[in-house]
């Protein structure tokens, strides 16, 4: 299809761009300057504002075979009213796809209530007070032969940017993790290209007047998110909760309350209905060791495969810090290849083969924990051979609630990995302390 899409240069309409036209589709991207954008994947680029109703007549063409309308509010119920009447009416009699963005935020707070569905009454916070008025109004155009769709996001987060990063920045700014409200605060969340996919889905199959949530995690807790957000900004502290009243000093009192819902939302009917699946790692561990923090890439090539690799890397190291930090023997010793390894500890004591490595194990891990744990961070990784790679880590010690023991020296782990039947694990590894 030919598909129109407002906000094609923002943050979701970036990835939205991407998954379209890897699906075969054509993006007509609606912007509102006519300056070329380069590296874009669009078929074409069309002049027009959604601030400006008025700008948008004559830009949905019969040749338009769809719109997907992902620009943000206005803030005026008017203007944004006027701009779905602009978009639509080319579409009516067609049975062409208009599929218009709205967000959680317009269920508000779900209470006791788990994993609300799309059938729960809104109940808007004030920053989306008037958009369940907009969401009927785009609905309203079924009736008019249009394949009308909303589609509500989740927090979304993903490629280092959403409201995530505002977690990020804050925790460097402030040399502590923040959030915000009560500590029991939860947000539904998305990944931004799980969301794009949604929205491939919805433009391509979604029955008119519909309604979906696009939400990968139903309830994650906002303190795990700002403990994680600090460990991307490299500030390893308790969260700390931030009074609704004083969040509102430096976002303003419309965002700080959104800041502070707590939801628990279901995206299971559009699994079930659409067939859409969600497959991106969750919004936590997308924090701690995905897009919000860098790695020093080398001996590799930019681009997509490497950026696999690289993950998957990350994801064996975050498995060794998951099964240390629970003393989970057996998870640990999978990260081993299982044909001579090598691993000299911190202490300078050198094992050789997997059983060597194994007895050791399973005689120091059970409790070296008690009373303190470590975190791992990939910090560089050089790739001897596609299939070979030396990864340097940062080891820091930690207190249970993830706060940095100042204390304590630093380590600096150096992997050889090997990756055996498409999985990288462990073939080589020396731990050494780091001293001042």
């Amino acid at each position: 299809m030919k598909v129109l899409l407002t906000g094609a240069t923002g943050y979701i309409g970036s990835a939205v761009t991407d998954h379209l036209a890897a699906a075969g589709h054509q993006v007509v991207a609606l912007t509102r300057g006519s300056e070329p954008q380069p590296g874009r994947a669009w078929h074409a680029q069309l002049v027009g504002d959604t601030a400006d109703p008025a700008s948008l007549a004559g830009v949905v063409t019969p040749e338009i075979e769809a719109v997907i309308h992902l620009a943000p509010p206005s803030g005026d119920a008017d203007v944004d009213t006027a701009v779905i009447e602009a978009l639509a009416t080319p579409l009516r009699g067609t049975g062409r796809p208009f599929v218009y963005t709205s967000g959680v935020w317009v269920l508000g707070a779900t209470g006791e209530a788990q994993e609300v569905g799309e059938e729960a009454p809104t109940d808007p916070i004030d920053i989306v007070g008037y958009r369940p008025l907009i969401e009927r109004r785009v609905l309203a155009e079924a009736a008019g032969g249009v394949r009308a769709v909303v589609v509500r996001p989740g927090i979304v987060y993903g490629r280092g940017g959403g409201i995530p990063a505002i977690l990020v920045d804050r925790a460097r700014q402030q040399g502590v993790p923040e959030y915000y409200g009560e500590e029991d605060v939860r947000w539904p969340t998305v990944h931004v290209d799980d969301l794009a996919e949604l929205f491939v889905a919805a433009v391509e199959r979604a029955e008119a007047g519909t309604v979906w949530h696009g939400v990968g995690e139903s309830a994650v807790p906002v303190r795990d998110l700002a403990r994680a957000a600090g460990r991307a900004a490299g500030v390893l502290a308790a969260p700390h909760a931030v009074p609704v009243e004083r969040a509102a000093e430096v976002f303003g009192p419309l965002f700080a309350d959104a800041l502070a819902l707590d939801q628990s939302v279901s995206g299971a009917a559009a699994r079930t209905a659409l067939g859409w699946r969600p497959r991106r790692p969750g919004a936590v561990a997308e924090l701690v060791s995905g897009s919000y923090r860098p790695v020093e890439v080398f001996g590799a090539p930019d681009g997509p495969e490497t950026d696999a690799e690289v993950a998957a890397i990350r994801r064996l190291v975050a498995e060794v810090e998951h099964a240390q930090q629970n003393e989970l023997v057996d998870r640990f010793l999978s990260v081993f290849r299982r044909e001579d390894p090598v691993w000299t500890t911190g202490h300078g004591k050198r094992l050789s083969g997997f059983e060597e490595i194994a007895a050791f194990t399973r005689k120091v891990l059970p409790g070296a924990t008690a009373e303190s744990s470590a975190v791992y961070d990939v910090e560089r990784v050089l790739f001897l051979r596609p299939d070979v790679a030396a990864v340097n880590v940062r080891q820091q010690p930690v207190r249970h609630d993830g706060s940095r023991i100042a204390d304590r020296p630093e380590g600096r782990p150096f992997y050889i990995l090997v990756k055996e039947d498409g999985t990288w694990r462990v073939g080589a590894a020396q731990n050494t302390v780091a001293s001042d």
